[in-house]
């Protein structure tokens, strides 16, 4: 008896020290849970990395240089990355901040009034038939021969040079085609139509150096040298450069999500159409101490390629402006079928994004996007794409004299000097055909090699545009298009599409000319002569003698 009694004891004691146990290790794993989540916890980032509040047309026309040097010390590129793309959309919300009468902002930006960019000066007002001095700052000039003389300049006068090319007025200048290539269409059939603005600071050194014809370039070629534009600095506005796509609205589309205005529409007999526009892409580029190679921007209307096609909003569909998501095999980033048919009862232009918009600038986007939707902006249905700048200024471009080896990356990466990042910075509306291979004026046809049975043959591709989608032989993307030599190199393939910097290094001005039967053909300086301005190269013309 005295054992049994004992043992039931004993059992009870250990259970209860089981249960003392079981008890503590609960408590423990309880413990140990509550470490591990307070470790997962993640740190704050650095306040400069945030869009600065609240939204205001006042902006800073370059980088904080003591920041920027601190971070470039600390090793911490996309930190710099944010700070350029931070400022780029501090431009974007200045320049597209509404104005009054006089050109002061309005207190608000979503009230009513243009753009500060829209007293700007447009190209055509700049670069004026037979070499001409432009009007000065502030007195608007419609082109030459422009079929309604009464219009004014917050009027949008869009045209596109094809079809004048056809036309009676072959001297009205281009503002609708794309950089040397094409037009694109709309999904409803529409051409995108395009102007290119300059502001005061840029206007006022072309006049004052007579940069606005060729025989101004070739005497200041000889007395200055290359073009050296007005940098900007935090406080200080330097030469800008911006470029709007527009795109004809019609019932199909959503006018809430646009910028809008009306513009006069040219047609192909010579009369004109006003229609209301929406803003679909701008560019802004501007020259910097920071960046002597200038900093370029691009922003995109967010419902140009992707959407989601379960939203209704204002009673309509929402629909990409420029892809079709029901035609999957329908060729990209191609110039169409421009011929009209049974089967093909409009022109439309598929456009696919090639390289996809970062992470970390999506991330920004969004941000923004969030302040301009609470201040119920328009502007919250654009997108930045990139921003391009010089991570090295003072490095030489690559190749530009020694035309004998073209070593990779860098023969590709820094063609135009200065070390740009990211190596490449397209918009899909405005140079749409880069995206698809690069574009070739020299001939009609492009040959695209293929290998049958070991060797190699050749046949015609697509009229005036080559069918490599990004991947392509090196040569394409290097200075003096060196096809033959240093083969090892310039024939290897490569990743390319296109660059805002090293397309507009090769810009330069008229050093000399030509002459054949009367008629001067401008000779031009090396690359970087024209400071990365195309305008200075392609829209000049001579003064006419008597």
């Amino acid at each position: 008896m005295k054992k049994t009694v004992f043992s039931i004891f004993k059992k009870a004691i250990i259970l209860i020290f089981v249960g003392i146990l079981c008890y503590s290790c609960e408590q423990k794993i309880e413990v140990k849970e509550e470490i591990v989540y307070a470790e997962t916890v993640e740190p704050q980032r650095a306040s400069y990395l945030n869009f600065p509040t609240p939204l205001s047309p006042d902006t800073p026309w370059d980088i904080d240089p003591v920041l920027k040097k601190q971070l470039d010390a600390q090793n911490k590129p996309a930190e710099v990355q944010r700070l350029f793309e931070i400022l780029s959309w501090q431009w974007f919300i200045a320049l597209n901040w509404p104005t009054d009468d006089t050109g002061k902002p309005k207190s608000k930006i979503e009230d009513a009034g243009n753009p500060r960019w829209f007293e700007w000066k447009e190209s055509y007002e700049v670069f004026l038939p037979n070499g001409q001095k432009p009007a000065p700052w502030g007195v608007f000039t419609p082109p030459a021969h422009f079929p309604k003389p009464d219009t004014y300049a917050g009027e949008k006068l869009l045209f596109r040079t094809n079809k004048f090319v056809d036309f009676e007025h072959p001297d009205i200048e281009d503002e609708v085609n794309q950089a040397f290539t094409s037009p694109i269409w709309d999904q409803n059939g529409n051409i995108t139509r395009y102007e290119i603005r300059m502001n005061k600071v840029e206007f006022e050194y072309v006049v004052q150096n007579e940069l606005y014809n060729y025989d101004g370039q070739i005497v200041f070629a000889k007395n200055q040298g290359n073009v050296k534009f007005p940098e900007g600095n935090p406080k200080k506005e330097g030469a800008i450069e911006i470029k709007i796509a527009w795109k004809i609205l019609t019932d199909t589309d959503i006018e809430s999500r646009y910028f809008t205005t009306d513009g006069y529409v040219i047609n192909a007999d010579g009369t004109y159409t006003k229609r209301k526009v929406g803003m679909v892409g701008m560019h802004i580029s501007s020259k910097t101490k920071s960046s002597p190679q200038w900093i370029w921007t691009t922003y995109e209307q967010v419902d140009n390629l992707e959407v989601n096609l379960l939203d209704t909003i204002d009673g309509k569909p929402l629909r990409p402006s420029y892809n079709d998501p029901n035609c999957a095999i329908c060729p990209i980033n191609v110039l169409p079928d421009t011929i009209i048919s049974a089967t093909n009862p409009k022109i439309k232009t598929q456009i696919q994004r090639v390289i996809p918009i970062s992470g970390a600038t999506e991330e920004l986007n969004a941000n923004v996007q969030s302040l301009l939707k609470a201040a119920k902006s328009k502007l919250q249905y654009y997108q930045q794409i990139g921003t391009q700048w010089p991570t090295a200024p003072e490095a030489p471009p690559y190749t530009l004299k020694d035309t004998t080896t073209y070593t990779l990356p860098q023969s590709v990466t820094n063609k135009s000097g200065g070390n740009p990042t990211p190596t490449y910075l397209t918009n899909m509306i405005m140079e749409t055909y880069f995206q698809g291979g690069t574009i070739t004026g020299s001939s009609d046809k492009i040959l695209q090699s293929f290998t049958r049975d070991g060797k190699i043959q050749y046949q015609d591709t697509l009229d005036s545009y080559n069918v490599y989608i990004a991947n392509e032989p090196a040569y394409f993307q290097m200075n003096n298009f060196p096809m033959g030599t240093d083969t090892k190199n310039t024939q290897q393939v490569i990743f390319g599409t296109e660059s805002c910097i090293s397309c507009h290094f090769s810009s330069s001005i008229a050093t000399g000319f030509t002459e054949n039967n009367g008629i001067k053909t401008p000779v031009f300086g090396l690359p970087t002569s024209a400071d990365f301005s195309w305008l200075l190269n392609q829209k000049a013309s001579f003064k006419k003698t008597n």
